[in-house]
């Protein structure tokens, strides 16, 4: 069984560059420690300040999470430490962390799901988006994507999953798509999603004002693993 994992890091003011080289010349090393970990098929994206990883863990342990090296401390921002007894990285009771882990607020599909429909296969594509919610309307948009995750799973992209660290959002999908490959009945057999999603959603957000046309609300990070 894997399980998804979203983590969440922000860069020191100035440090976007040297991050991007380090990560580039330790690769192989960062590959051989996720590997070690029981992490798979990871993608590692940027967009000034924010740095967000996707994986799969084949260890589905409860508080089971990962970390950046320590030596990765020269780039990232410092967090509260993780709470006792939760692996971070291969140190236990670390001062402190350097990714935190991001909540699941929507999935379209599960591994196991992909994997047992035999549909399975290797992306040509790997996506990540970066948004932020408007802090009153947090609530709201989680409840609209609860309702559409459990009204109609895997109705458009099994890969997609949305992860939150506060306001902020993290959306990693798969291209091409794989639509109808969930055979699962949800949680909810009502059908209250609304028809005109995309304007019911755009007030939730809080857009992005140095982005690019089409990017104002969901904005494009560049995949750097």
């Amino acid at each position: 069984m894997r399980v998804r994992q979203l983590y969440y890091a922000q860069l020191r003011q100035g440090a976007e560059r040297a991050f991007r080289q380090q990560v580039g010349r330790e690769s192989a090393a960062l590959r051989e420690g996720w590997e070690s970990e029981g992490l798979r098929e990871i993608s590692v994206f940027a967009c000034g300040p924010y740095v967000c990883m996707y994986a799969e863990r084949l260890d589905a342990r409860e508080g089971a999470v990962w970390d950046w090296p320590r030596s990765y401390e020269t780039y990232l921002e410092k967090w509260p430490p993780a709470p006792s007894g939760t692996r971070t990285g291969g140190a236990d009771e670390a001062p402190f962390r350097l990714a935190v882990p991001m909540i699941d607020i929507f999935h379209d599909g599960l591994p196991e799901e992909l994997e047992a429909s035999g549909v399975r296969f290797r992306p040509e594509e790997r996506i990540g988006t970066l948004a932020r919610l408007k802090p009153a309307l947090a609530s709201s948009y989680i409840y609209y994507h609860y309702q559409r995750q459990e009204e109609t799973p895997g109705s458009f992209n099994a890969s997609c999953v949305i992860g939150s660290a506060g306001a902020l959002l993290f959306n990693y999908r798969e291209l091409p798509a794989v639509a109808g490959a969930v055979n699962r009945q949800g949680l909810l057999t009502t059908r209250l999603s609304p028809a005109d999603w995309h304007e019911v959603m755009a007030p939730h957000f809080d857009p992005w004002a140095d982005a690019k046309a089409g990017e104002e609300l969901w904005r494009r990070m560049v995949r750097i693993v």
